[in-house]
């Protein structure tokens, strides 16, 4: 009886993979972005055919990541004196730094206009990688004041992790953010700081926020929250500047 059971099966496994195959091949869809999508940034194209070669592209990304973070905590005046016509001579002026303030001006203002290139291509690399995807998304909607470059980021993003609700969030509180309303991006992002892996630029912000909309107790909660949560000089001393102004606020009010 064997001897006749296999060769049907065998037909049979053949069949179904005939008539369901087409449909199989169509429902599929790639995990990662095909390489051509992965566009060359600052001359790294031999790089990231390595890494894609021996598979390592989360440890491509997390280099990249750096590689933006080091570009967007460097002030745009130290760039274009490090430039031909920077290097002629630029007058000394305050730093941007993302999400911190320093001599009146709000660090993390800017153009930075490779910023897009550089987050797009750690998103080419590892579609997975949320930390990167918020930070970007967050600095271009609420810091550089580009919006629909945070909204074509995340959209991006959510072609590969469509239930990803922080994505979701990030994309309703860039929406509120266009009207205006300061407490209900706050109250959007909040679910986020509860992340411990949230970045440091989205709690800085959400205590922006917070304290724009008057919520005082929970921005000084948040900037305590900083203390604890980074290494950044710049956000530790910016977190302590506000929340001594906050504590001499209420000094000064309970009197």
């Amino acid at each position: 009886m064997k001897k006749y059971l296999y060769p049907v099966l065998t037909a049979l496994g053949a069949c179904a993979l005939l008539f369901a195959g087409p449909w199989a091949f169509k429902s599929y869809s790639a995990p990662f972005p095909p390489a051509n999508l992965i566009k060359e940034v600052r001359a790294g194209a031999a790089e990231d055919a390595l890494a894609l070669t021996l598979g390592l592209r989360r440890l491509a990304a997390d280099v990249w990541f750096v590689r933006l973070m080091q570009y967007y905590g460097t002030s745009e005046l130290e760039m274009e004196f490090d430039s031909a016509e920077g290097a002629r001579g630029h007058k000394a002026g305050p730093h941007y730094h993302g999400g911190v303030r320093c001599e009146g001006v709000h660090f993390g203002e800017g153009r930075y206009p490779e910023f897009l290139g550089y987050a797009r291509h750690i998103l080419a690399l590892d579609p997975y990688f949320l930390n990167a995807g918020l930070y970007a998304a967050a600095s271009l909607a609420f810091n550089l004041s580009r919006p629909e470059e945070a909204v074509s980021l995340v959209n991006w993003a959510l072609i590969y992790a469509p239930k990803e609700w922080k994505y979701v969030r990030l994309l309703a509180a860039i929406g509120y953010s266009k009207a205006k309303n300061p407490a209900k991006v706050a109250q959007l992002i909040a679910p986020l700081l509860e992340e411990p892996d949230c970045p440091v630029m989205i709690r800085q912000l959400a205590a922006f926020l917070n304290k724009k909309a008057g919520n005082h107790a929970a921005a000084y909660a948040i900037y305590r929250s900083i203390l604890g949560s980074t290494r950044d000089r710049l956000y530790i001393e910016n977190a302590k500047k506000e929340m001594a102004k906050m504590e001499q606020k209420s000094k000064v009010e309970s009197k």
